[in-house]
């Protein structure tokens, strides 16, 4: 089993290579001498963190680098490290936008797996398509489909700036048919994530056959739907499976 010496000289030597720096190069650029930076690289030196330091600033990464022992699948794809991706992502309006969803994707996806290790649902599955929605699973025998959302975040200019969710897929088409607003048939649970406004990936979650629908269109869901601000009250749930029941419930009812 490798040293930890070997672990962080061979991370060292990926991170020189991914620069295209020969030992020489990075050597000098550390102002150290390149046997002392081969013997590092192969683990054969017990280094101070002052060391590191020098080679991490060298590198121009930062020093927990050289203790991520296990590269992500990500960064051999993009040909970059966690930190340089985080840094684009954090320059990108949109990018930050994009990563929010999916991180709300993510934790919830996190909650489902227990409960499809506890046999509580089956058959889940994760989607990442346009026309499907971002869940299946089945719960008491009923094949359902969720779709996880965003809160909308608060708008400084509004004094009274209400907690809401915002349905809403792709532009209308040419021919103004109404294709932006969800269908009613597109999912049957609602997974609404808080973030933007508690700051932790927490969720409410409320029955399709709880929201409001347009009354244009009563095959369509409303654009705007209301969240509770505080503690879930009426048809939200704050327990997934509290809303799976009573979606069961409004199912049998209507």
């Amino acid at each position: 089993m490798p040293t930890i010496q070997e672990l962080v000289g061979a991370r060292v030597r990926e991170l020189r290579k991914a620069h295209g720096w020969t030992l020489e190069e990075l050597a000098e650029k550390a102002d150290r001498h390149y046997t002392y930076i081969g013997g590092l690289e192969r683990g054969d030196r017990n280094v101070t963190l002052e060391v590191l330091h020098a080679v991490a600033s060298a590198l121009d990464v930062p020093l927990k680098e050289f203790f991520v022992l296990e590269t992500h699948p990500l960064e051999v794809r993009l040909n970059a490290t966690s930190d340089d991706i985080l840094s684009a992502i954090q320059r990108g309006f949109r990018a930050t936008i994009d990563v929010k969803g999916k991180l709300a994707e993510y934790f919830l996806f996190r909650e489902l797996e227990a409960l499809h290790r506890q046999k509580t649902i089956t058959d889940l599955e994760w989607f990442d398509a346009d026309g499907k929605p971002d869940f299946t699973f089945v719960f008491k025998g009923q094949a359902l489909q969720l779709e996880c959302k965003n809160i909308r975040s608060p708008v400084a200019s509004r004094k009274n700036d209400s907690f809401r969710v915002e349905l809403q897929k792709t532009r209308n088409s040419k021919d103004g048919a109404l294709t932006r607003a969800y269908r009613v048939d597109h999912f049957d649970i609602l997974s609404v994530c808080l973030f933007n406004r508690s700051g932790l990936w927490n969720y409410l979650h409320i029955s399709m056959l709880r929201l409001l629908r347009r009354k244009d269109a009563p095959n369509l869901l409303e654009i705007m739907q209301n969240v509770p601000q505080s503690t879930p009250f009426g048809p939200w749930k704050q327990n997934i499976i509290e809303a799976l029941l009573d979606h069961e419930k409004a199912r049998k009812a209507s």
